[in-house]
């Protein structure tokens, strides 16, 4: 697809990728369709809950440092505000930085919402660059905002010309799309067009997206190895040092959704090649990965060697561990971007996935092509069940009791609960590298393993709680509440 960085907005998942989230299926009915652009979207009568693309979009862009971010939204949309200041103070502390981005709330009131309130939004902007030194402003809109049709754009611009910092309008109202994702794309969108400068030279960096470079001791000492630094975006990051993105020299990332506009918009635009083969989880994973980030280096020596020593070290006690799971099976749930590489994973432990779960769908990603994340696993489990469930949990513990599993794997928290109360083991994978390469895969195939020999934890919640579902609603299909 051509990228045009000249619209004030980035087109949504839904019209873009041919996004989904609702499918029921296989894999290798999902891949047909999704060739074809025929994934269906089917609509719920019955919706227990969601999530919203502006917290997507928030997450991402206020973890760049020294910025002054308005919420021009109710101050209920700012709720989030205490867990990415303590969450990105943490992760800048640990490298001995100082993560000092600022929040400004407009509180939007019913008077607000009535009869506009572009002057509060004047009055803010003002006060923010007062108090606040930063090397840009962003006002970032929620629903209300959206609904009432409020000119961010104007008022951009007119302090963009007056102050000397950039004043940036972020549209990132909730109900423009149901796939949460499209958060992702229109904070990479916005770095972009406002940010990224184009190339004056090229420098010994790669471009590493990811979300909380929880592993970044690891990263950057095995890029070392290819004598190149990562660049983690956007997490710690500056405003300078995002806008030489375009001289780096590949651009990796750690999760297949989170970053297909950013990579293939670089590399058509500025030509900064793209790994988009399948992400470094477990063994195989990595070693692709490493691979192809060595082919565009041409230092394919050099990954030779780490895997080598990776094998080494780790693959012996893998398996090892291996020799507890035989028989063992898994339901796994989690975004498009983990899903299908967790997949993978839990085939190298020798444990059976009997369904893959995941909160969304992308036909294609934005080089026109369906996910390798998904493709690479068709031939080896062309009738996996797959289900696109938008983080419903009615239709979670219903497939869960259909297929009843010995070990639940999930990304998000907001089901563990409900399963951990069937008497089902649960991983959580909230560490986005707790599979990463051949130390993650291990330390993951321990978790699994002590969730195996100790279920008094599982066992006593089952015991002792229940689950707001009826015998009833076991019995029907997990979709009987679609159009």
């Amino acid at each position: 697809m051509s990228f045009d960085l000249s619209n004030a907005e980035i087109a949504m998942r839904e019209t873009r990728l041919k996004s989904v989230v609702s499918y029921n299926g296989t894999i290798k009915s999902i891949i047909a369709d999704s060739k074809n652009c025929k994934v269906k979207n089917c609509e719920r009568c019955f919706s227990q809950n969601n999530t919203c693309l502006s917290i997507m979009v928030m997450d991402q862009l206020t973890s760049i440092r020294n910025l002054t971010v308005i919420y021009h939204t109710p101050i209920g949309c700012a709720s989030f505000i205490p867990r990415w200041t303590a969450l990105y103070s943490s992760i800048s502390a640990r490298t001995g930085r100082t993560w000092n981005t600022k929040y400004v709330c407009t509180n939007l009131n019913e008077s607000d919402t009535v009869f506009g309130a572009a002057n509060k939004l004047r009055q803010t902007v003002q006060e923010a660059y007062d108090r606040y030194p930063s090397d840009a402003i962003l006002i970032c809109t929620g629903c209300v905002t959206g609904i009432i049709g409020e000119d961010i754009d104007a008022v951009a611009e007119e302090f963009d010309k007056k102050l000397p910092v950039p004043v940036i309008p972020v549209h990132c109202e909730g109900i423009k799309s149901k796939v949460w994702a499209t958060g992702f794309d229109i904070a990479d969108y916005i770095v972009l067009k406002y940010i990224v400068k184009p190339p004056k030279q090229k420098r010994n960096i790669i471009n590493f997206k990811n979300f909380e470079e929880k592993i970044r001791p690891f990263i950057t000492r095995i890029f070392k190895r290819f004598d190149v630094e990562p660049l983690f975006l956007f997490a710690n990051s500056t405003v300078e040092e995002l806008s030489h993105m375009s001289e780096s020299l590949a651009t990796v990332s750690s999760c297949g959704a989170l970053s297909p506009y950013l990579g293939n918009a670089l590399e058509q635009l500025y030509g900064v090649p793209y790994v988009k083969t399948i992400n470094g989880n477990g063994i195989e994973g990595f070693d692709t990965w490493l691979r192809d980030i060595a082919r565009i280096l041409h230092k394919e020596e050099i990954a030779e060697e780490i895997i080598r020593e990776e094998r080494e070290k780790y693959l012996p006690k893998i398996e090892e561990l291996k020799k507890q799971f035989v028989g063992k099976t898994a339901v796994i749930a989690a975004g498009p971007g983990f899903t299908y590489e967790v997949v993978r994973v839990l085939d190298e432990l020798g444990i059976t996935v009997k369904a893959a779960l995941s909160w969304h769908h992308d036909s294609k990603y934005d080089d026109e092509v369906v996910p390798d994340t998904l493709t690479h696993i068709e031939d080896s489990h062309p009738d996996l069940k797959v289900s696109i469930i938008d983080l419903q949990n009615h239709e979670l513990l219903n497939i869960i009791n259909k297929e009843k599993p010995d070990l639940y794997i999930v990304r998000h928290p907001g089901t563990r609960p409900f399963v951990t109360k069937l008497g089902i083991p649960v991983v959580q994978l909230t560490d986005e590298y707790q599979t990463f390469g051949y130390e993650g895969t291990y330390n993951f195939a321990r978790n699994i393993a002590d969730l195996f020999n100790n279920k008094s934890f599982t066992e006593g919640l089952k015991k002792h709680c229940s689950i707001p579902y009826t015998s009833w609603w076991f019995e029907q299909a997990a979709n009987k509440f679609y159009s």
